[in-house]
């Protein structure tokens, strides 16, 4: 056992040992938490002096860390924050930097998430808008209001990943800005082409007809060339997209919703048109059927409205 190493140290060794098999994003977030909440509090701890005191004392700092403020740890960042901790304490003990298995036991309830999607009148008002006005910001709407893609997916769309002849589209990377350094006190950032979160992401989807007519409108650059600028070098920043989608929901007087819930407005019409859980899953790009049907079966009021109306006297009948 290399007593005199310190605990922070096992924790950089943990991150590099899963650096290249986690998508960049998941990286970037599992280092940023370590950096921000675990190194702080074992910067000065060799591993001789860990035990489940300290573990207590950590556990106890990260519950109530920014419960006042505006802005609190969120219980997913907590979650994840024990989950880093438990994975070096785990990779310290196979790797003989400590004689003893630790483990952190969260303790945190997961709450039932409800989604936020567009009502029908704005959703039609929208349709109407972006139907009558084909340029690439209307373009990139209706990718997420009728093919359920997320922003990343949609900047990161080639022409070689759209088949006319096959009415189909193949989502296999996505466009993320990125810290990458940090210098003087100020994070470096840049905007990178990197493979979906999870291998469920890379899937095949069919084109709605009226979207692959749409689709022939535009003039149709190199299979490399991304379909939102033309260029073969340069994606669209989301937060480009973001910020002309914001405009267009400002002109058309329709409450602002951030774009990722014109991906829950396409999942939840899905479930309200009767579609099968695992079919949305996997059109979601979803690793886990569960996860569609937490976010968008319990969510949907909608659905539960049209099968509550069903009910009917018996003497009805």
């Amino acid at each position: 056992m290399n007593s005199e190493k310190e605990v922070y140290g096992l924790v950089d060794e943990w991150l590099g040992t899963v650096e290249y098999r986690i998508a960049r994003s998941t990286y970037v977030k599992y280092e940023q938490l370590a950096r921000n909440y675990i190194f702080p509090f074992f910067k000065s701890m060799a591993c001789r002096e860990l035990d489940y005191s300290s573990l207590e004392q950590f556990y106890a700092v990260i519950s109530q860390k920014d419960s006042t403020a505006s802005r609190p740890l969120s219980d997913g960042n907590r979650r994840t924050i024990f989950m880093i901790l438990n994975n070096t304490l785990d990779y310290a003990y196979t790797s003989r930097a400590l004689d003893q298995k630790y483990y952190i036991k969260p303790g945190l309830t997961r709450s039932r998430r409800v989604v936020k999607v567009f009502s029908r009148e704005h959703q039609e008002k929208i349709e109407t808008y972006v139907l009558n006005h084909p340029d690439v910001y209307s373009l990139a709407v209706l990718l997420g209001l009728f093919l359920g893609l997320r922003i990343g997916e949609i900047c990161a769309l080639q022409w070689g990943d759209i088949s006319f002849e096959t009415a189909s589209l193949y989502v296999n990377k996505t466009v993320q800005r990125l810290k990458v350094s940090e210098e003087n006190g100020k994070s470096q950032t840049m905007l990178l082409v990197s493979h979906p979160k999870s291998a469920a992401s890379q899937r095949l989807l069919p084109v709605p007809a009226f979207l692959l007519e749409y689709l022939k409108q535009f003039p149709q650059g190199e299979a490399d060339a991304y379909l939102l600028t033309g260029e073969l070098s340069r994606p669209m920043e989301p937060r480009t997209l973001q910020y002309h989608y914001k405009r267009m929901l400002e002109k058309i007087s329709v409450p602002y919703l951030n774009f990722h819930c014109l991906r829950h407005t396409f999942s939840t019409r899905c479930v309200t048109l009767g579609w099968d859980m695992k079919t949305l899953s996997e059109i979601l790009g979803h690793s886990d059927i569960k996860i569609t049907m937490e976010y968008y079966f319990h969510s949907s009021f909608e659905y539960k409205q049209l099968q509550m109306n069903k009910l009917v006297p018996l003497s009805q009948n």
